[in-house]
């Protein structure tokens, strides 16, 4: 049995002295990372799927929030996007496309909507319904789009679906936040909810190039994530991970600045080369001392990019 008391008290005298005050940037990432790094450290501790891994991760993202708000309106920077941008919606309208080809209305839910950046570019797509979810839901950037999402934990918000029911589930920056306890169950729940011709779209920062999250900017000399991704992953352990839950690669994507290029025919051939390839550099990277230096590590992974896109299918 865990003992998360210690790890979540921790993290509740944190939040409670949390300062919106103007500040340093530098101020403001530590005490950024000071909240993630309590707050990832009391979700492990909490039992899979609990009450009190619920409670714990709302209120961290709800916290992280506000600071992530205040640190970009004193810097005059308005915050929707949260990671994404114009070639993800290209990504999306493209598979929207090639799924209404066998399919006239498409159902398309977004895990992590943040401030509603991709709802808002397809809500007036013809013949595609559109819903999401998210842990914590800031409904003065969602406005009337909080009136089709859910706030709850992905798997919470996946079980009130019908079993089949989403042509087109997608994911950016979601999957590295999850706790590494639930990744199995929460893709299995996915697959279990997509329809027979549904895709399954990932984008997820790729670990070879890590870490993505507030430690980077600060905790620089750390080479793994110590905040709220709490697991960054290549593109390979994807595949292996997506092959578990019985969805194989469909199409391969590539970002090309703000579009994306699709390959469908060998789509899934493409898939394996680049995780295989992939696989043997990081391995590389990580083992041989010479070179498990980051700096020297991501100059190796940079052709592989800095983001997964990962599209799997039943």
């Amino acid at each position: 049995m865990r003992v998360s008391n210690d790890t979540e008290q921790q993290f509740e005298q944190l939040v409670q002295a949390v300062s919106l005050e103007k500040k340093t940037d530098a101020e403001w990432w530590a005490e950024q990372y000071e909240i993630e790094r309590a707050a990832a450290l009391a979700i492990k501790s909490a039992e899979p799927f609990s009450e009190t891994r619920n409670r714990i991760t709302q209120k961290a993202y709800e916290t992280v929030n506000k600071l992530i708000c205040a640190h970009n309106c004193q810097n005059n920077i308005t915050t929707t996007a949260y990671g994404a941008s114009a070639y993800c919606v290209d990504l999306i309208e493209q598979l929207l496309q090639h799924l209404q080809k066998k399919k006239q209305h498409i159902r398309f839910f977004e895990s992590g909507v943040g401030g509603g950046y991709i709802l808002s570019a397809l809500r007036h797509c013809p013949n595609v319904s559109i819903n999401g979810c998210d842990v914590y839901l800031d409904r003065n950037l969602l406005g009337d789009l909080a009136d089709c999402c859910i706030e709850a934990p992905l798997c919470k918000a996946l079980l009130q679906l019908e079993d089949g029911s989403i042509d087109l589930f997608y994911w950016n920056d979601v999957m590295e936040h999850l706790p590494e306890d639930e990744i199995d169950a929460t893709l299995k729940l996915i697959a279990d909810k997509l329809s027979p011709d549904g895709l399954f779209v990932t984008i997820t920062p790729c670990r070879g190039m890590g870490p993505h999250d507030i430690t980077r900017f600060a905790a620089p000399a750390e080479t793994e994530a110590r905040g709220l991704h709490l697991r960054e992953y290549c593109y390979y352990e994807i595949l292996e991970k997506n092959k578990k839950a019985g969805l194989t690669p469909k199409i391969y994507a590539e970002r090309c600045g703000k579009t994306c290029k699709l390959e469908y025919a060998q789509g899934a051939q493409h898939c394996r080369a680049h995780a295989t390839a992939e696989k043997r550099s990081f391995l590389l990277c990580k083992n041989i001392p010479v070179i498990a230096n980051r700096s020297i590590r991501r100059r190796v992974m940079r052709r592989f990019g800095t983001v997964s896109i990962v599209i799997t299918g039943k």
